[in-house]
């Protein structure tokens, strides 16, 4: 999805009224519902019932009140104070402020700086905590430093966010819609709902914490209108709406061998577990089959974690995976689907041999992880080249990327952009380069970029969850790089559902994969 500046959003949005004659409060209406869905959401996850909205002059004031009515109507408490007197707002805003006044939502009216610091303080308690809290101060509009009520009402907000999850509506208030930047008072949002097309500001990493975790809501402009005389970006957003349209649909007829047949190879004496959590997110990314091909300890946890694999115990009396394992298996490895290779293999010689004779005999779907990537980074030094048609993804976090490229970590971390491009060239790769702001890039393609994910993401077992789940959609039909976008966007949104439920500091790779159910029936379409 491309990125919009603040100008060619407002011209689609009037090309959307004065062309195909869509009555402003109709996208108004359907922001502010979008944003209501999206705070209900985000309650249930934290179990909580209560929402603050604060709105402002603009139309952001607008869809907050939309969402506010929506809402209350849901049987939220709700709880709307206006940053300015509501005679000042004009058109659809102004409607959408008499609809949620006249439908007996409560609100307050603190528009002047001083009233913040004499008044707010009664709703900075039970109201507020353990609640959620909406801000629609600013939107995209905004310019220069933030003044009076509004810069009081982004102050509070900030204040108020230990203890209430912050959800901004199109963009945190005070950020600069088409750089990012903030002269003054900027919110800290946990989760940031932005209409129609993410905006360019959302591609300035410096500033993407404020932002939280990004969601695109569609409020039915056409493609044409948004797309209009729209220069292409240095990357392009993995979002929810076109995720959605590309996410196939099961045949009424289909079968598990309909849906794909997935190989994990992997493990090691002491790191037995990682080709588990990678057939474990293969299987809830709707994989028909699974097999997991790996030392006999991963059996054990196999049975625990990931039942529906069907196991095959490699002989490993040195404790890691042989070329000769792989023989004395015996099975034709090209009649899967698709292989997942790397994950807990270690770096030994006997691995770097075992992914040396995929490479060299596979003509299916291989997705290269972890240690799968530090062999092939050594045998790119010793020559090895891709064969014309390989079907190759690899998934290297920085590290691993700077030993693919030969060069060092922070020149990976400097250029990311430039980096997963080279790699995709060099390798003949699918590439998904894993960080803060995730990116996924074809041969000769324009980088898609997420913005889904948190901090507490930061522990063992998370990358081979995404192997597993970009190896099961591929197998399903998916391209290559269409399976690469939406297991990164829903791997991240897993990870953000699971940080709303608990907690970062408590998740972990399966509190992730508990959540993929979740993030998956937000994107499938029905059976045909």
């Amino acid at each position: 999805m491309r990125f919009l500046t603040v100008g060619q959003m407002r011209a689609a949005d009037r090309a959307a009224v004065t062309e195909k004659k869509i009555p402003e409060t109709v996208l108004m209406g359907r922001a502010g519902t979008a944003l209501a869905r999206v705070v209900e959401k985000a309650a249930a996850l934290r179990n909580v019932k209560s929402v603050f909205l604060v709105a402002g002059h603009g139309n952001n004031g607008g869809d907050v009140c939309v969402a506010a009515r929506c809402l209350y109507e849901d049987g939220f408490r709700v709880q709307v104070i206006m940053t300015c007197v509501p005679a000042m707002l004009k058109g659809a805003a102004r409607e959408a402020w008499d609809e949620m006044r006249t439908g007996g939502v409560p609100y307050v009216v603190l528009a002047a700086a001083d009233s913040w610091a004499e008044d707010v303080a009664f709703f900075s308690g039970t109201l507020v905590r353990d609640g959620i809290l909406v801000d629609g101060v600013l939107g995209t509009g905004c310019t220069g430093a933030p003044a009076g009520a509004a810069e009081q009402a982004i102050l509070w907000i900030n204040r108020m966010r230990p203890h209430a999850l912050v959800v901004a509506a199109d963009l945190p208030s005070g950020m600069n819609g088409d750089t990012g930047e903030a002269e003054g008072a900027v919110v800290h949002a946990d989760v940031t709902v932005t209409f129609a097309r993410p905006k360019t500001c959302f591609l300035n990493d410096r500033q993407a914490g404020q932002v939280g975790h990004l969601l695109v809501a569609g409020i039915g402009l056409p493609d044409a209108l948004c797309d209009r005389e729209v220069a292409d970006a240095p990357c392009q957003l993995m979002a929810m709406p076109e995720l959605a349209r590309a996410f196939p649909a099961r045949g009424w007829q289909d079968h598990k061998g309909a849906c794909g047949h997935l190989c994990v190879i992997g493990g090691a004496a002491g790191f037995c577990h990682a080709p588990v959590l990678a057939a474990l997110g293969a299987v809830k990314s709707g994989v028909g089959l699974v097999t997991l091909a790996a030392p006999a300890q991963s059996g054990w946890s196999a049975a625990a974690l990931v039942p529906e694999a069907m196991c095959h115990a490699l002989e490993t009396p040195q404790g890691d995976l042989s070329p000769e394992a792989l023989a004395a298996w015996g099975r034709d490895l090209n009649g899967f689907d698709g292989i997942v290779a790397g994950p807990g293999m270690t770096q030994s010689e006997r691995a770097r041999g075992v992914i040396a004779r995929l490479l060299a005999s596979y003509s299916g779907r291989l997705v290269l992880d972890a240690d799968g990537l530090n062999a092939l980074a050594a045998l790119w030094v010793e020559g090895w080249r891709p064969r014309p048609g390989q079907q190759l993804m690899l998934t290297p976090h920085p590290g691993e990327a700077a030993r693919l490229l030969g060069v060092t970590v922070r020149e990976v971390q400097d250029g990311r952009l430039a980096a997963v491009r080279k790699l995709a060239e060099q390798y003949q790769a699918v590439v998904i380069l894993k960080g803060a702001g995730t990116l996924a890039c074809a041969p000769g393609g324009v980088p898609w970029l997420n913005r889904t994910g948190n901090p507490g993401m930061a522990s063992g077992g998370m990358g081979d969850v995404l192997a597993g789940m970009a190896g099961a959609l591929w197998v399903q039909g998916m391209n290559a790089i269409t399976a690469a976008t939406t297991a990164v966007w829903a791997h991240g949104t897993a990870g953000d559902f699971a940080a709303l439920s608990e907690s970062q500091t408590s998740l972990s790779a399966t509190a992730l994969v508990s959540q993929l159910g979740n993030v998956y029936r937000l994107i499938e379409r029905k059976p045909g």
